[in-house]
């Protein structure tokens, strides 16, 4: 059988690109560590400023409302910062970052936009599936890295902690019952 010289390059160019899909299916794992768990920039661990704070708990209020208690959320981000090397200096990225998207929708800065208008510049860094995934990965990498490392955890420490007491229980696990059940100062008697 006698096969012409553009249907031979046709079935190898098919079998070259078969290779390629099947070698970047091999290294997805690859490629998203690549895109989201690469290494934080190292800088050295330190405490928080207080704008850096005020700007963490805002994201929180925004993402998750009023009736969460914040404490626990800036206690999670002040130790993260001062004891894991990289995450001082991302916080501070992250406060720049959404600083400068409220001064674009005309806002003096992330803090002092309205509840809305967080919502909408924090719409970037929520949880994506599919081609919009990929999008941020590929051009907007800080979005990623800033869903990865502070809405995520925002969502994890909600589920383990305030998604409890809103769902009717007394504290949430590990938190001891008694203490929860206080209000305002124990009476010695």
């Amino acid at each position: 059988m006698k096969i012409t010289r553009r249907r031979f390059l046709a079935v190898l160019g098919l079998a070259v690109a078969a290779a390629g899909a099947g070698a970047l299916w091999r290294q997805r794992l690859a490629l998203r560590r690549w895109v989201l768990q690469t290494p934080l920039p190292g800088s050295a661990p330190g405490p928080l400023r207080d704008s850096t704070a005020e700007t963490l708990l805002a994201t929180v209020h925004a993402l998750l409302g009023d009736a969460v208690e914040p404490t626990h959320y800036a206690d999670f981000f002040r130790w993260r910062a001062g004891h894991l090397p990289g995450h001082r200096r991302l916080y501070e990225e992250f406060e720049v970052a959404v600083d400068r998207a409220a001064r674009r929708r005309g806002h003096a800065g992330f803090r002092s936009c309205p509840r809305d208008g967080q919502r909408r510049i924090l719409r970037g860094m929520l949880p994506a599936s599919g081609v919009e995934r990929i999008r941020r990965g590929l051009v907007a990498r800080n979005h990623a890295r800033f869903g990865q490392e502070i809405v995520r955890p925002i969502f994890r420490r909600f589920a383990n902690t305030d998604a409890w007491i809103l769902s009717g229980y007394d504290a949430w696990p590990g938190m001891p019952r008694a203490m929860a059940r206080l209000r305002g100062e124990p009476r010695i008697t």
